[in-house]
């Protein structure tokens, strides 16, 4: 009878040890407005140029919820960009995170490119069926945004299947 009270302490146990270990993993994030996605399973690419004149400029815009694109990222010019893929919420948060660190400091966020003048760099975005209704894509270097370095999308529908 012991026995079966460590058996049920440990069942209780089990679990939150191991949520616990968990948070301290590298565990895909998921926003409300999609998730990181595998190369494999983007539908098409979508080229975007950062440029010193504070625009970020698409080959293409028509994007759809649940769709998985590969964003190829290239800096034209010789400052530090950043494309980052968001909502108004991820924005405020974002902002609030760069005032409070260091000039010059990569993110290391899962929706965020840091790119040096010249670089090209690709990220692979699976856009929420359901809740993506618009997205952000910015640049949050200090000051970049707010000279209009960011475009807001107003996602399609979502594509129906053939």
């Amino acid at each position: 009878m012991h026995y079966q009270r460590h058996i049920l302490l440990l069942a209780l146990l089990l679990p939150a040890t191991a949520m616990a270990q968990m948070k301290g993993m590298d565990m895909p994030e998921h926003f409300a407005f999609g998730q990181p996605a595998p190369e494999s399973e983007a539908t098409r690419t979508i080229h975007v140029e950062a440029t010193d004149t504070m625009r970020l400029n698409f080959d293409a815009m028509n994007i759809h919820r649940g769709e998985v694109v590969k964003f190829v990222v290239s800096n034209s010019g010789q400052a530090v960009h950043e494309f980052a893929i968001g909502d108004e919420a991820f924005r405020k948060k974002h902002m609030l995170e760069m005032r409070k660190q260091m000039a010059g400091m990569e993110h290391h966020d899962v929706n965020v490119l840091s790119i040096k003048g010249g670089e090209t760099k690709t990220i692979v975005w699976r856009f929420d069926p359901l809740k993506s209704k618009s997205v952000l894509f910015a640049c949050y270097v200090p000051g970049h945004f707010e000279a209009g370095m960011y475009h807001r999308h107003v996602m399609l529908k979502q594509a129906l299947p053939n």
